[in-house]
């Protein structure tokens, strides 16, 4: 496919079977959702990550699952930048934060890693802090924080994980679409 512009969004997670439920796969579950959404069941492999490339308010829309593990997903995510020639301003990073309570939806068009090591790869791999991302609140655990983003939400959290992933999954496609401003008018706060 050839477009003018690509927007690239990148859901943050750790590959495998072990950690597809975790609170860590925040980023990961987006972005199946969005795929699920256009009825993509099939990724390929490109650039260590799982890609679909695909058409949307006609904008080729990159949607990416590095396969680098968390702690790397910068590597990915930098060769991915690079072979679609997509300007930073395009790109829009999907993840947990630690720092919100579980259902809060936070979009700024740059910021700093906030402690995410994810966040940390890419911003150093990418040598800049100024592009978009979608933080979803995950509350802060009570004993080690390890143990709690690579812990799976029970119960009542699990159903309003549940709803926070349809509701990011929507502030992406309003991003494509109407651009980051709306994107943060409508879908910032929380989730209700």
């Amino acid at each position: 496919m050839a477009f003018e512009q690509h927007r690239l969004i990148v859901g943050l997670g750790n590959p495998g079977r072990r950690y597809q439920w975790t609170k860590h796969n925040a980023g990961f579950r987006v972005i199946d959702e969005l795929l699920r959404r256009e009825g993509i069941g099939k990724l390929k492999g490109m650039c260590r990550s799982l890609v679909s490339t695909i058409e949307q308010s006609a904008t080729g829309v990159v949607y990416a699952k590095p396969m680098t593990y968390m702690n790397s997903s910068g590597e990915a995510v930098a060769e991915l930048v690079k072979k679609f020639g997509i300007s930073l301003s395009d790109l829009c990073v999907v993840y947990d934060d630690l720092n919100f309570d579980l259902g809060v939806l936070r979009i700024r068009r740059k910021g700093s890693d906030g402690g995410h090591n994810g966040m940390k790869s890419i911003i150093r791999q990418l040598t800049s802090e100024e592009f978009p991302r979608l933080r979803m609140g995950i509350g802060a655990p009570g004993g080690s924080q390890i143990d709690y983003v690579l812990g799976e939400f029970d119960g009542a959290d699990e159903i309003t994980m549940q709803e926070v992933v349809q509701r990011a999954a929507d502030a992406v496609e309003l991003l494509i679409k109407d651009g980051i401003q709306p994107a943060m008018n409508s879908f910032n706060g929380r989730v209700e």
